[in-house]
């Protein structure tokens, strides 16, 4: 297992390295990031990360791997184990760890196992999706250890494709306003959100998917944070707005309810609950409560 303290170098000139990627993969200290259909492998509210010499029965089998860089001096690659049927039958995954999805169990780990599994995730998720060229069909193979597919009929070349979004905490005065989806889990409500569109500015994103949402003007509009979120494969941008008005005209197909909220209200849950601190909304929500 590899230590906290180590961050992940991308080393991405190994990548067309071939040398260097068979040394690593030869190397039984190399650490593997397993991914079983969006799912890792966790253990007492930690990653883990299993070695070749561990888990190496699965790249043997013929499993996608993509490299993800370094880790201190060790190599490190994800792996998609998702096409083993019944993982919970593989006593070599029983014995290191069980499956959980990222957005229940992130709130518990460092931020460097959070962002190794969030790359492992994102690029595996984009090679299951990109099994064949969007210009001709014809079948696509990986390049570049897993940062590029290349179509074995045309030879177009397929990158990681990363879609920007944006998230917005509006404020009226001393209250911010929170919306609810209707995919959200019971109870929880979160910041508006919306995907930017061709040619769009991001800020134009904001003013447009307020207006539709709440449809609710706003101005000093200002870049708050960002964060990867690899479900499945967006860059979501934070920002900050305020609302001219705060006359709300809900669009009931794209949310439950919205309402406003007091910092009282926050500071106090009471039959409703916002993100974890592992979410780009809760630290928005955070930023409205350090104003005061």
């Amino acid at each position: 297992m590899s230590d906290d303290d180590e961050t992940l170098d991308r080393a991405a000139h190994v990548r067309r390295d071939g040398e260097k990627l068979d040394a690593h993969l030869n190397d039984g200290r190399t650490i593997l990031v397993p991914v079983w259909r969006g799912q890792h492998l966790v253990a007492e509210g930690r990653a883990v990360l299993p070695t070749m010499e561990e888990l190496g029965a699965f790249v043997d089998r013929g499993f996608e791997l993509a490299w993800l860089g370094m880790l201190g001096d060790r190599g490190c690659f994800a792996l998609d184990i998702s096409p083993v049927e019944r993982p919970k039958e593989e006593e070599r995954l029983r014995e290191v760890g069980e499956l959980s999805d990222l957005r229940f169990v992130a709130a518990m780990m460092s931020d460097r196992d959070v962002s190794l599994l969030k790359f492992a995730r994102g690029l595996l998720h984009w090679h299951r999706n990109t099994a064949f060229c969007g210009k001709c069909g014809g079948k696509t193979k990986p390049r570049e250890a897993g940062h590029v597919r290349e179509c074995t009929n045309c030879g177009a070349k397929h990158f990681p494709r990363t879609d920007p979004a944006v998230m917005m905490l509006v404020t009226h005065g001393d209250r911010c306003l929170l919306a609810r989806q209707a995919g959200f889990p019971q109870g929880m409500v979160s910041a508006l959100a919306g995907f930017v569109e061709p040619g769009e500015r991001v800020e134009e994103c904001v003013e447009r998917e307020t207006m539709e949402e709440v449809g609710l003007r706003v101005r000093n509009i200002r870049y708050f944070d960002s964060q990867g979120w690899p479900f499945p494969q967006s860059l979501m941008l934070g920002y900050r707005a305020e609302a001219e008005s705060d006359e709300i005209r809900l669009d009931e197909d794209e949310l439950e309810e919205a309402r406003w909220y007091t910092r009282a209200e926050l500071e106090s849950p009471q039959g409703f609950f916002y993100p974890p601190p592992f979410s780009l909304a809760h630290h928005l929500i955070q930023s409205f409560l350090d104003d005061d």
